[in-house]
């Protein structure tokens, strides 16, 4: 990262953006179930998969009442389960383990599921072939992104509540924002996870302080790291440290992914034989 000229701003703009940053500690907690009434035929899910019934009343479409539009996708998410229910139970196992349970709100994929339920696209689905990426590409990925006419992408509180697991922040960052760099008026704002959302553009600071907050908001242990990109020259690259549910530290870089290189997600030790460890935090100058 270049050196960068401060200029001088207010002592509110400052405390506004610690607490900004620091607000990406505090974690979330899991919605609860909505108590119903729910659509005849979602009883006998309910009966046979508790688990699937509660975490589809955890969604946030769910959360405010049913609606007809909501009992339709409901139905068909009913009959999608009844057609096939030891394949279903399965993929929702595959859905549930996405994320912390005892922190996320919600279990986005089952949410992205619901999204296809809406538009009676669920036969895009092949539920005997299930990946999460095979999923998202069809609920979540369009031309535009976040431009869908949808406004499910719009406001930054419910997006980084969605983005809940390490591999939902990949797919998000790797696909919506791209590398550039931008000069900012403070080095506070490049640790500011907002700009990045707003402008869909950034250095690796800005990745870092997205990914970041995403993964700690979602009840994960993560934090900035400093690393070489070349070891004949002082560090230069900023990225997302964190540790998984398996216990195991990975690091997480879509900065790089964005230049050309890299997949995003990488063994901790992997990527530091790559780019190697020069200090936690934000430390390039």
């Amino acid at each position: 990262m270049r050196n960068i000229k401060l200029r001088p701003h207010s002592f509110i703009l400052i405390v506004g953006l610690i607490a900004v940053i620091l607000s990406g500690c505090a974690s979330t907690k899991p919605n609860k179930p909505y108590s119903g009434p729910y659509p005849p035929n979602f009883d006998k899910l309910a009966n046979q998969n508790p688990l699937l019934a509660r975490e589809l009343g955890k969604i946030p479409e769910i959360q405010d009442g049913i609606s007809e539009i909501d009992a339709m996708a409901l139905e068909r998410i009913s009959y999608l389960y009844n057609q096939n229910q030891k394949h279903f139970n399965s993929v929702f196992k595959k859905m549930n383990d996405v994320g912390n349970a005892n922190v996320r709100k919600f279990c986005t994929p089952l949410q992205a599921l619901y999204w296809l339920a809406l538009d009676d696209k669920l036969t895009q689905i092949d539920i005997l072939n299930y990946t999460l990426i095979g999923l998202l590409n069809r609920a979540w990925y369009k031309s535009g992104f976040e431009y869908d006419g949808t406004g499910r992408w719009d406001d930054f509180s419910k997006v980084t509540e969605r983005l809940n697991s390490p591999e939902l922040v990949d797919y998000y960052v790797s696909r919506n924002f791209s590398y550039k760099k931008i000069r900012l008026r403070s080095l506070n704002d490049y640790k500011n996870p907002h700009i990045i959302f707003n402008k869909k553009q950034g250095e690796c600071w800005l990745y870092t302080s997205f990914c970041t907050y995403c993964l700690r908001k979602a009840g994960y242990q993560a934090h900035a790291i400093t690393v070489f990109h070349n070891l004949r020259t002082r560090p230069s690259h900023v990225t997302c440290e964190y540790i998984d549910k398996d216990g195991k530290e990975y690091i997480l870089d879509n900065s790089l992914t964005a230049r050309g290189v890299g997949y995003g997600i990488y063994k901790k030790e992997v990527y530091l034989n790559i780019y190697p460890y020069y200090g936690k935090g934000y430390l390039t100058q």
